[in-house]
């Protein structure tokens, strides 16, 4: 049984202004019969007065057979307009004294012969006694009440009625005017609403937008200084590197004659045969000249090996930059890493395992150089985001972007996917937001330099392609390389 929450407001329905007015009509109805027949009753008791008052007056002109009499009785009650008619019979049913309206039928003597008197209301009979003995009748008959005077009596109760029925009807057409008011303010509130939702979605939207527009700038203003700085400091690497090439060259470079006899004296004394002696002082200058030559030899490939190690730094700052110079060819990622597989799978080791899924047929247009780098430092992240071991997967398939499989960031066209998967610790949604900013590591200190990422973005976009990560905390990290495919006309090489 469902009861009626103590405080909702009573909901009045139409259905419910039509019975109340059906209750109202049947009531007035009731009232009106009531009305009705307290009316005749009270008019049949003053016609049944009249009659006794005609019966007690007229008995003594009975009598005594004095018609005349009789009939100036009965003449006086002409004057009342409610009677139609009048009779006054005898003991023996003879008429002595009557009237009837012009029109109207006279009153016969119903009792005559041991009739009995006629069930009409608007006829009443009264017999005329001198005390106990009766000496005759006296009858009579009510006018028809006038339409007007009817509907006069009546119109109080039918009016109102009626206004209580149009009042109901007023306040059923209010009702409904109002629920369709309500209706349509609760649509209006619904859409506004939604309005409110797709305001709050397109802010949201705009502040994103916003945001990736400040972190492009951002990066592009570091790309350009990055570049700049890399460009700049490659070109003094060269100058040190060729400085130090030439002072090498030098060091090489010993006294022709003093080597000759020391190469002389030490296959004499290997032979046992006298050679010519070697001043100790000229022997010992040597001797000390070669360990200098050595340390400093030392020093010269240590210095080497920065600049190596600079040189590497200043690339990978090119590439970050998309500044550096890429040798575009047509491949398919497919080949080329089943090409360094052997590479991949030596450089996670024997905790992690390698899933290659490798399901595109399509080529593109990349540096194949700079794409093993890239596939190569992701296997190595994806290797340090599992520090207890694991699985990573290597995926490529071949998607197309359309009207009806929109994406974004991505042109309608056909494209390439490269996915890299790990089961590792994940990333929060700030580290995720800033994983491609240079510099930006959460390795220990000493362990990255915080390029591997943005390298890889700068690479990607500079080959028109897109790269992004998808990942949680404790659900590991997907990263994603798409790259258009190459033109139909260019044949794929082999990697």
């Amino acid at each position: 049984m469902k009861r009626r929450v103590i405080g909702q407001p009573f909901a009045f329905r139409p259905v419910m202004s039509l019975v109340a007015a059906g209750l109202l009509l049947f009531a007035g109805a009731l009232a009106a019969g009531y009305q009705y027949h307290s009316a005749h009753t009270e008019h049949r008791r003053q016609l049944t007065v009249q009659a006794k008052i005609l019966a007690a007056s007229v008995t003594a002109a009975i009598a005594f057979n004095d018609r005349a009499t009789a009939q100036e009785y009965v003449n006086a009650l002409m004057l009342d307009p409610r009677l139609d008619a009048a009779a006054v019979y005898n003991e023996a049913h003879r008429q002595v004294a009557g009237f009837q309206r012009p029109g109207s039928e006279p009153i016969a003597d119903s009792l005559a012969n041991g009739g009995r008197l006629p069930h009409d209301h608007m006829v009443v009979a009264v017999p005329a006694q001198q005390g106990t003995t009766t000496v005759g009748s006296v009858y009579l008959r009510a006018a028809e009440t006038p339409l007007i005077m009817q509907l006069a009596r009546y119109s109080g109760v039918a009016l109102l009625t009626l206004m209580a029925v149009l009042m109901l009807s007023a306040l059923a057409v209010a009702h409904r005017v109002l629920m369709r008011a309500n209706a349509a303010l609760q649509r209006r509130a619904r859409e506004l609403a939604k309005a409110n939702e797709r305001l709050s979605a397109e802010m949201e939207h705009r502040a994103r937008t916003e945001e990736a527009l400040r972190q492009s700038q951002k990066m592009e203003a570091i790309g350009q200084l990055s570049g700049g700085i890399a460009h700049d400091f490659n070109n003094l690497l060269m100058i040190i590197r060729g400085s130090l090439a030439r002072l090498n060259k030098h060091l090489q470079q010993n006294d022709p004659t003093t080597e000759r006899e020391l190469q002389l004296e030490r296959a004499g004394v290997a032979a046992g045969a006298e050679s010519p002696a070697i001043p100790a002082r000229d022997l010992k200058l040597f001797e000390e000249r070669q360990t200098r030559h050595r340390q400093i030899q030392r020093y010269l490939d240590m210095a080497q090996d920065g600049i190596d190690r600079a040189a590497s730094l200043t690339q990978r700052l090119l590439t970050f930059a998309r500044r550096q110079p890429l040798s575009p060819k047509s491949l398919r990622l497919d080949a080329l890493i089943r090409s360094i597989q052997p590479l991949l799978d030596h450089s996670v080791g024997a905790s992690w395992m390698i899933d290659y899924r490798l399901d595109s047929q399509w080529a593109v247009l990349c540096d194949s150089n700079q794409m093993e780098n890239a596939i190569l430092n992701l296997v190595i992240n994806a290797r340090d985001a599992m520090p207890d071991g694991g699985q990573i997967s290597i995926c490529t398939d071949d998607m197309r972007v359309d009207a009806e499989h929109p994406m974004a960031g991505l042109d309608a066209g056909e494209y390439v996917h490269l996915r890299v998967v790990d089961s590792g610790v994940g990333m929060s949604e700030d580290v995720r937001n800033k994983a491609f900013d240079p510099f930006f590591t959460t390795k220990p200190v000493g362990k990255g330099t915080g390029l591997g990422l943005s390298t890889i973005l700068g690479y990607v976009e500079q080959s028109d392609g897109v790269a992004s990560i998808e990942s949680r905390p404790g659900r590991g990290t997907t990263i994603h390389i798409i790259l258009p495919r190459a033109p139909r006309e260019t044949l794929p090489e082999e990697a």
